[in-house]
């Protein structure tokens, strides 16, 4: 195998990698984000302040937290199987790109952005 041609896998896996830690961390931060709303209407309740509107989608933030944990952590088991796939490529000296997972991974960050910002103008 080619050094270069090894080394230029090593950094796309790599690449994949820190893009499904980033998704972990920020599924933590959406789900936490529920947590926080939720502290923030019993603060208010407890006061008897009218809670807003915004936080009866609270539910939600969970359940997107989660989904986008679990979508780092698909794209961490897939990130394992591009490299060993790269890896046989390479012996076997043939060329095969994956142009599917782009696309599926800027759906999924598309349609993530998409569930924010409409979550945002709801409340």
């Amino acid at each position: 195998i080619d050094p270069k041609d090894l080394m230029a896998v090593e950094r796309s896996t790599t690449a994949l990698v820190g893009l499904s830690i980033s998704l972990v961390v920020f599924g933590f931060v959406v789900e936490k984000f529920q947590l926080f709303l939720q502290t923030l209407s019993e603060g208010l309740k407890i006061r008897h302040y009218a809670t807003p509107s915004l936080f009866k989608y609270v539910e939600f933030y969970n359940y997107l937290g989660i989904a986008i944990v679990a979508l780092g952590i698909v794209l961490a088991i897939y990130s394992y199987q591009y490299y060993i796939t790269w890896i046989e490529h390479l012996k076997s000296k043939e060329i095969h790109t994956d142009k599917k997972i782009y696309l599926i991974l800027s759906i999924c960050i598309t349609f993530v952005g998409l569930l924010l910002v409409t979550s945002m103008l709801i409340s």
